[in-house]
This record gives C-alpha cells, sequence and structure tokens, in this order.
C-alpha cells in the first residue's frame, strides 16, 4: 500500500492564523465602512435639517403680505416688525404677515398667518397664530426649527438703500401714519452660526420689493454696489 500523506500539525496551525489574518483584516474593513457610512448618514442629516430651516425661513419671507395686526391688548402692529416684546428670552426676532397659510381641510379662516421667528438659547423657533387680530387668550404655536444655533443676526433693508437693525425704522421724512403700518423692507438679511457649517447668511428680497429697488444698493457688509441676483430666491 502506498503511503498516505496529511497535514501536519505546524502546517494546520499556520493555515489557522492566515485564515485568522484575513478575517481581522475582513472585519477591521466591514467596520471602516460601515463608520463612514454612519457619518455620512449623520452629516446628511445635519445638513438636510439646515437646509429645511434656512428654506423655511426664506418662504414665509418671502410670503410676507403688508397686512397689520392688532395685538392682545388691541394696539395696532405693524405689518413686520423687528423689536422684541420684553422677557421673552430671545435673542433676536422678527415678527410678520404671511400669506399662503394652506387650508387642506377648508376651515373657516383666513389664508394670511401671523409668524414670528426667534432664537431661544440655541433653538430656532418659528412661531405662527392661528388668528390675526388677538384677542387677550391668543397664544402662540412654537415650532423647534433647528438647534445648536447662535448669534441669529437680521437687518432689514429699506427702498432707499439704507440698511436697518430695526423696522419699522425711526424715519420722521418718510413717516406716514396712515401708511407706516403697511410698510415693508425691500430685502431681509439673516445670518447665524452653526457648529458644523460656520456662519450661514442669506438675503431674501420680499414680494412687493421690485417695484421701489434702488439702482445701488449696498453689499452684505455695508459697501456700495448691487444686489447680487444670485444671492436672492
Amino acid at each position: 500500500m502506498g503511503r498516505q500523506r496529511g497535514f501536519t500539525l505546524l502546517e494546520l496551525l499556520i493555515a489557522i492564523a492566515l485564515f485568522a489574518l484575513l478575517a481581522l483584516g475582513t472585519y477591521r474593513m466591514l467596520e471602516s465602512v460601515l463608520r463612514s457610512d454612519e457619518a455620512t448618514r449623520a452629516q446628511e442629516q445635519v445638513l438636510r435639517e439646515l437646509t429645511r430651516a434656512v428654506w423655511a425661513f426664506e418662504r414665509d419671507l418671502m410670503q410676507a403680505a403688508p397686512r397689520p395686526i392688532r395685538d392682545n391688548y388691541g394696539d395696532e402692529r405693524a405689518a413686520l416688525v423687528a423689536s422684541l416684546e420684553p422677557d421673552d428670552g430671545a435673542e433676536a426676532a422678527v415678527e410678520f404677515s404671511r400669506i399662503g397659510w394652506r387650508n387642506p381641510t377648508g376651515l373657516r379662516r383666513a389664508e394670511l398667518q401671523r409668524v414670528r421667528w426667534r432664537l431661544v438659547g440655541q433653538t430656532l423657533e418659528r412661531q405662527y397664530w392661528t388668528v390675526l387680530d388677538r384677542d387677550i387668550g391668543s397664544r402662540p404655536r412654537v415650532q423647534r426649527v433647528l438647534e445648536g444655533v447662535s448669534g441669529l443676526e437680521l437687518r432689514y433693508l429699506d427702498g432707499q438703500g439704507a440698511w436697518h437693525q430695526d423696522w419699522p425704522p425711526f424715519d420722521y421724512n418718510r413717516a406716514n401714519p396712515e401708511t407706516e403700518p403697511e410698510r415693508l423692507p425691500l430685502a431681509v438679511e439673516f445670518a447665524f452660526e452653526h457648529p458644523h457649517y460656520g456662519r450661514i447668511l442669506r438675503l431674501v428680497r420680499l414680494p412687493d420689493a421690485s417695484a421701489s429697488r434702488p439702482q445701488a444698493l449696498p453689499d452684505a457688509e455695508g459697501r456700495p454696489g448691487t444686489l447680487d441676483p444670485g444671492l436672492l430666491p
């Protein structure tokens, strides 16, 4: 009979070691791919939330309407107000009326909506009222739009090309008691700091701004120039 040969113990140990190294390398590679995919998904989620928040803010501004309201005490409130209410805890805020409030269920209500965007702590909030002219019991509904935001800045461009930190601006020359509450800025610039993407700055032209656009407007840094169409939605 011929002599049969098999694997020696040393050969078996070497084969097992090689397979173990291959398995370890494959596991490390798979782990790296999974971590990369997880990081990509997390980054995509952050970007999606940021994009959604910026677009929602821009959409409301682009639908601004020259509709003053009555506040909880019956006092007239301008169509767009940049001042803060006392002790509301917000660092910056803007409140205005907007058109386009969808009504898919056919409720008996106006298509205009009163909204307020504000920064409370590090949360960008959108508030809205279910009525335009309020009573004592009217309270806004709060939507938490974006977390981790800091340093919200707002400024407003009038028809003469001047930037204002408050709105309506205190202007004796142009003030008209009948039309001043309906006055809207030509454009609104808002900027804030995001923990992942740094400073986000947008310049939004309001819907009724084209008729009074000046020929030379200051840019985002206050230097003379023109309003770049690429910056406007």
